[in-house]
């Protein structure tokens, strides 16, 4: 497991991810006015990660509503599959947009991210996460960018991400960690590291290890409380 540190934003990952909004604002347009990123680090763990991942390869990106990583795979060659519960989604955009739900700004109305994808000729498929409709060993990848802390049944989404990845297939996910374990409750949990080593204790982990530093300079979110981000990767044998 490797968590984040503030030291590893480096010049180069800042690199890396303003080469991910030139491609992506190529996919969106000049005048598309909603945040094209938000986890910097988590974003760009995943796009270093992929590069293992042969060009060409099949990937689904589940989680993706408001998020634009599966344009930029796709971009780059990669067969893309991007996915999320839709129809909860597009109710959720259609309160916030009537005023029955509190507005985000960090968040596209589902009619202007789905448009885009629609644009861009990349699918996206209505899919629950701990019962996917896939054949087994389907994609060669399977990314879950800050998704994990979000499903009730965490145990049973992560078998099926694995279950549907092929051999010598990358799960790449990132998810965040707190001192303590707080617990499932208003669509979001946060892991404790003791939780996500045993998440994470059946399958074949390849990422880099460190340790948690909840040092107030690596706290996520500016929520005022200790929590760090995490990237995990699992290389499924032949």
């Amino acid at each position: 497991m490797n968590y984040y540190r503030r030291s590893e934003l480096t010049p180069e990952v800042d690199g890396l991810l303003i080469r991910y909004d030139q491609t992506v604002r190529k996919f969106v347009g000049p005048d598309y006015g909603h945040p094209l990123r938000m986890r910097d680090w988590e974003l760009a763990r995943i796009l270093d990660a992929v590069r293992s991942v042969p060009v060409g390869s099949s990937i689904l990106d589940t989680g993706s509503f408001n998020t634009y990583l599966a344009l930029a795979l796709a971009s780059a060659g990669y067969r893309m599959t991007a996915s999320d519960l839709l129809w909860r989604r597009m109710a959720k955009s259609l309160e916030r947009r009537v005023g029955l739900a509190p507005a985000k700004e960090t968040e596209a109305p589902y009619s202007s991210w789905r448009g885009v994808y629609r644009q861009a000729g990349v699918p996206v498929r209505n899919l629950n996460l701990t019962r996917l409709s896939c054949r087994s060993a389907s994609f060669d990848g399977v990314v879950a960018l800050s998704v994990i802390e979000h499903v009730p049944d965490v145990e049973r989404g992560l078998a099926e991400m694995y279950r549907v990845l092929a051999p010598g297939g990358r799960m790449l996910v990132t998810t965040d960690c707190s001192p303590e374990a707080i617990p499932y409750s208003g669509g979001v949990r946060y892991f404790s590291e003791a939780e996500i080593e045993a998440l994470f204790r059946p399958y074949p982990v390849t990422s880099a290890r460190n340790r948690p530093d909840f040092s107030r300079e690596n706290w996520c979110y500016g929520s005022g409380r200790p929590i760090v981000t995490v990237f995990v990767e699992v290389t499924k044998p032949r």
